[in-house]
């Protein structure tokens, strides 16, 4: 058959690389690089990654196969969260809570503490004690009793850096759904995972896939996909049209749901639960977004400012282990001085309310019908490996398994 897939993000890489074995394979991405949410930056002959950054072995077993199979190499990345705020003075580090002298003495931070303790401790296990399925986040804390202080100065914090998603929504996401998340990913102080990144940036992984049995069109939108009887005609931004036996849409849901140009009212209904937060992303070296205390500083670090706009920066030296005389940063949705700034990116993430997690389940409604494979990473968690399983999903619809 031939097969196009719109979309050369993980998800449409995944499809397709599974999909060229045995089928004629087109791949359109409207970005001037494959990669989606891989996005490495060289800079002084560093590589830097500004998306997808981490895996590990249990949690991302397909995409471990996948660096397997093209020998990509990782090496050992440092996860750790810190948490500053302008307002009250607070610093603290998950691996050093005492980090900053002041805490030891606090009774307003050996409260926060016992909460994050009775958190750690109880969290999974009320899930078997009541059904909170239709619950969000800030339900459930309602409901448990957990404090303001707790709110703003550990799982608002976390819940933004861990999605990147906009602190005034964190609350939103399902709260057993995000709870299972949490332990499963070793989040509730048990079986701490180890965390990889893969050595030379991401974009790595991208060139070693690409090769591929048709071509790879990049910095071509697909404008329209219009499914007839027996085809599928593909058109692009230049007015040209391509015909297909089948189309793996491996886009956003509200993209692939504006690509289709008679989309069914399943369609509508199910790509249309899935909202996204856009952030705006800075490649830069400027130190004092990190909190003040030396020991306080992490790989992931949420800054509460003064006037309550709350930041989140990532440290590219402990998530990508880089032996570099300065800080290379990336914060969200703020700017930094310009002397300071490397790159600007935007990325959209999936919003997991309780509507998107219950369009989930309908997914499958979607396979198949009219010629038409959708992927994603909104299938599942709205990471790297939840993309990649999707697309592998996909080509497992067209009869090629991997």
């Amino acid at each position: 058959m031939r097969i196009a897939v719109v979309g050369a993000g993980i998800s449409g890489l995944g499809a397709a690389y599974a999909l060229s074995r045995v089928h004629h394979v087109d791949v359109f991405e409207r970005e001037a690089t494959a990669g989606g949410h891989v996005n490495t930056v060289m800079h002084e002959g560093t590589p830097l990654d500004t998306g997808f950054i981490v895996l590990n072995e249990l949690n991302y077993p397909l995409l471990n196969r996948l660096f397997r199979e093209l020998g990509v190499r990782t090496q050992e990345s440092e996860m750790s969260f810190s948490v500053s705020c302008a307002g009250c003075g607070l610093e603290y580090s998950g691996r050093r809570p005492f980090a900053q002298p002041g805490n030891l003495l606090s009774i307003r931070f050996g409260s926060l503490l016992w909460e994050i303790g009775r958190w750690l401790r109880t969290a999974r296990a009320s899930l078997d004690e009541a059904d909170y399925d239709s619950y969000s986040l800030g339900r459930y804390l309602d409901e448990r009793g957990y404090s303001e202080r707790f709110r703003r100065h550990f799982l608002i914090p976390f819940t933004a850096a861990l999605w990147s998603t906009a602190p005034g929504r964190a609350l939103e996401f399902p709260a057993a759904h995000a709870i299972r998340f949490f332990e499963n990913h070793g989040m509730l102080g048990f079986g701490r995972l180890r965390w990889q990144t893969v050595v030379g940036g991401a974009q790595t992984y991208v060139r070693a896939v690409l090769p591929l049995s048709g071509f790879v069109q990049t910095g071509l939108p697909v404008r329209s996909v219009r499914r007839d009887a027996d085809k599928v005609v593909i058109r692009t931004d230049d007015d040209k049209t391509r015909t297909y036996d089948r189309v793996v849409i491996a886009t956003h849901a509200d993209q692939a749901l504006a690509l289709l140009e008679d989309p069914s009212d399943h369609e509508r209904a199910i790509l249309g639960a899935f909202p996204y937060t856009r952030n705006d992303a800075v490649l830069h070296t400027d130190s004092s977004r990190l909190p003040r205390a030396n020991g306080a500083r992490a790989a992931w670090n949420y800054r509460l400012a003064a006037d309550e706009k709350p930041t989140v920066t990532y440290s590219l030296n402990r998530l990508q282990q880089l032996n570099t005389e300065r800080d290379y940063l990336l914060t969200l949705n703020e700017d930094v001085a310009e002397e300071h700034e490397l790159a600007r990116f935007a990325y959209s993430h999936p919003l997991f309310t309780l509507d998107a997690i219950r369009a989930q389940e309908r997914l499958g409604e979607l396979s198949g019908r009219r010629g038409t494979e959708f992927a994603g990473a909104y299938q599942g968690n709205g990471f790297h490996e939840d993309g990649l399983a999707s697309g592998i999903r996909a080509a497992a619809s067209l009869g090629v398994s991997w």
